[in-house]
């Protein structure tokens, strides 16, 4: 009796009846289900983002070879120094362990980069557009300051005196109206940007030469 009811007790305690071992082996498989769904998680965030580091970085070397560097250069700064900060955080996690890694972070930020670079893209025609009108004035206004020069040699008074300074002033207009070509060459070419610099230093050198000869005849009176 001792013995059977020892036994039951073992029975009770350890060896469910069948209506609980089937409660108990659904309790298992709802665990091992969350378990998987926990595992594929842990793997998705784990997952270096490859895909999208590619993405960014093409979105990237597009917007540079549009000129957005040269043209919207803060949209471009902003669209690198994401990147640049997605990098950082993809390689913090690349040190880790395994399962310790989460790229979530760096994942969103590559995406950002990648959107932030199109835009980027995306300004550089209309900036282009605003930067080869401002050329197109200021090619008018540079051959009016040319000319302006020009006339203020033919008018400047001419003797053995200043014979030698004249020839300079000459020197200086044939640079003057070369530097003009150049500048316009780059224009229809469309480096708008550097046709600009060009124009610009071309104008001061011409309104330079227009003042000094007039401060020259100036004196002379």
């Amino acid at each position: 009796m001792c013995a059977g009811l020892s036994f039951q007790r073992v029975s009770f305690f350890f060896v469910p009846h069948d209506r609980d071992r089937k409660g108990f082996t659904m309790i298992q498989r709802v665990a091992l289900v969350l378990a998987a769904f926990a595992l594929l998680v842990i793997a998705g965030c784990s997952k270096a983002p490859e895909a999208e580091m590619q993405a960014a970085n093409n979105a990237i070397n597009a917007a540079r070879s549009a000129e957005a560097e040269q043209y919207v250069p803060n949209a471009f700064r902003m669209a690198s120094d994401t990147l640049n900060a997605a990098m950082a955080a993809k390689n913090e996690q690349d040190s880790k362990f395994a399962l310790f890694r989460g790229y979530g972070k760096s994942k969103e930020m590559f995406i950002r980069a990648q959107a932030l670079a199109e835009e980027a893209s995306a300004k550089v025609a209309e900036e282009k557009e605003r930067v080869r009108q401002e050329v197109t004035n200021l090619i008018t206004e540079a051959q009016a300051a040319i000319d302006a020069a020009n006339a203020a040699y033919a008018k400047a008074p001419k003797g053995k005196g200043n014979k030698a300074e004249l020839e300079l002033i000459k020197t200086d207009l044939v640079g003057v109206a070369a530097q003009f070509e150049e500048a316009k060459n780059d224009f229809n070419a469309g480096k708008y940007l550097t046709a600009k610099s060009k124009i610009q230093a071309v104008m001061q050198k011409a309104n330079s030469i227009t003042q000094e000869i007039a401060t020259a005849a100036g004196m002379k009176k």
